[in-house]
C-alpha cells in the first residue's frame, strides 16, 4: 500500500526559510529549554543550530529564541510568544495540506 506524502516549506527568493528540519530544532528547544540539549538530541552542532536560528529570524523579521545566560542556576532558552504562534500556524497549515492530499488522492494503487 502506497500513500502520497507531501512536504511544505517556506522560501523567499528561492532560498529556504523554514521547513521540517528547522521545525524540529525549534520544537526540541521548546521541549528541553536548552539549545545545547536540543542539538545533542538532534545530533547537530550548537554552532549550526544558532546559524539556522539566525537565518530564520533574519528572514521572518522577528526573534524566535529568548536565552538566559548560564551560571550557578544554569542558563536556558525558550521560544518567544511570536515563535510559538508561528510554529502553531505552520503546523496547522502543514497538517491541513497533508489532510487535503490524503482526502483527494487517498491510497495509491500502483
Amino acid at each position: 500500500m502506497m500513500k502520497l506524502r507531501v512536504k511544505i516549506w517556506l522560501e523567499e527568493d528561492g532560498q529556504p526559510v523554514f521547513g521540517d528540519g528547522r521545525l524540529k530544532l525549534l520544537k526540541e528547544i521548546q521541549k528541553t529549554g536548552s539549545i545545547t540539549a536540543a542539538t545533542e538530541n538532534l545530533g547537530v552542532s550548537y554552532r549550526h543550530a544558532w546559524g539556522e536560528i539566525r537565518k530564520i529570524e533574519q528572514r521572518l523579521g522577528f526573534k524566535l529564541i529568548d536565552t538566559q545566560t548560564g551560571g550557578r542556576g544554569g542558563g536556558g532558552a525558550s521560544l518567544t510568544p511570536r515563535a510559538i504562534d508561528f510554529l502553531q500556524s505552520y503546523e496547522k497549515i502543514s497538517k491541513s495540506v497533508s489532510a487535503e492530499i490524503t482526502k483527494k488522492f487517498g491510497i495509491l494503487n500502483l
